[in-house]
């Protein structure tokens, strides 16, 4: 079906005069593979997500069996994460006015770094609860609206040429992430927070630390430029 509609159907953008054979498809991949800057990006977006899905894939168990929510409460507590995300989004447009998408991808990170540590510190001490769990997991989750649009923005300036291929790269990346998370959190069956809570952490610290390995001095230079 695919391969019929891309025969048949017309580009609004126009046809390139002759279909790029499977070897610049290759080249093209390869050319973002080693961009070290661009999968500094590609790299904290995917663990952000990852850290998201460790969080869907926990939070039945998490909320209703292990701390008791009700299933009448569950989907209320559940959307909470959607409008945090949604408020971060509207947040990032603001900030955009005044500070770089790198500044404020870094910023994301940091909150929900921050956010893992601290619900890794709750379950340690024995002080988490529904009531202190979900809070910082609907921050940890929300910062999906400041880490996902800039690490894209950051990462489409470096390949205008081919963005396509960027974002494609990018989401499948993001997606193996995602399903390599949530498997995680299911095949240790321990009933207790923790499975959910490391890989939680454990994706957004290495998210943390690629960004920065990876593409820091693009980092540092756009934290001394303020935004146009």
């Amino acid at each position: 079906m695919l391969g019929l509609l891309g025969r048949f159907l017309p580009e609004t953008h126009g046809r390139d005069p002759e279909a790029p054979s499977m070897g610049q498809i290759l080249g093209n991949y390869r050319s973002v593979l080693r961009h070290r800057e661009a999968m500094g990006y590609i790299g904290a977006v995917s663990m952000s997500f990852a850290g998201m899905f460790a969080f869907i894939t926990g939070s039945p168990y998490l909320y209703m069996e292990h701390y008791g929510l009700s299933t009448t409460l569950y989907p209320f507590v559940f959307g909470a994460n959607i409008l945090i995300m949604a408020s971060s989004s509207r947040l990032n447009i603001r900030l955009l006015k005044r500070r770089t998408p790198q500044q404020n991808l870094l910023l994301g990170l940091g909150v929900q770094l921050s956010a893992g540590i601290g619900l890794v510190a709750l379950v340690a001490s024995g002080l988490d609860s529904i009531y202190s769990v979900a809070p910082l997991m609907v921050v940890f989750v929300g910062m999906q609206g400041l880490i996902s649009p800039n690490a894209m923005s950051s990462m489409l300036d470096h390949f205008p040429r081919m963005s396509a291929t960027a974002t494609a790269l990018q989401g499948c990346l993001q997606f193996t992430c995602g399903a390599v998370a949530g498997a995680l959190v299911g095949a240790f069956e321990l009933a207790s927070a923790w499975p959910t809570v490391l890989t939680m952490l454990g994706a957004t610290l290495l998210g943390n630390i690629g960004v920065r390995v990876l593409s820091g001095p693009a980092l540092k230079r756009a934290a001394a430029t303020p935004a146009a």
